[in-house]
């Protein structure tokens, strides 16, 4: 390949890339202040969407000793992984009923 040539090529692949890049930050920066502003009217009114889920597991052992053992489960997702379930749940059916928007 000529020198002139690989110049060229070189430049349009950088270009494409440089798009793709961008484009998907862009993205991730749109979806993330989209998903902060949405998140505080949906659930004002349910309280529970609110408090995140618990288990307490109690050991008994001998001598009076108990161990008590608190989980606790937050729904909290990066930004890229809500981005990427987005994208594929554009490319796989959905069985269920039709939400009512």
């Amino acid at each position: 390949m000529k020198p002139a040539r690989a110049a060229v090529w070189n430049a349009r692949a950088a270009l494409v890339y440089s798009l793709g890049a961008w484009t998907t930050l862009g993205a991730l920066i749109y979806y993330g202040r989209l998903e902060k502003g949405s998140t505080g009217t949906e659930n004002e009114n349910d309280p529970e969407a609110k408090q995140p889920r618990k288990e307490v597991h109690t050991k008994e052992y001998p001598f009076g000793l108990t161990v008590r053992t608190e989980i606790t489960y937050k729904e909290v997702q990066p930004p890229l992984t809500r981005l990427l379930r987005r994208v594929v749940s554009f490319f796989v059916p959905d069985d269920g009923p039709p939400s009512e928007k």
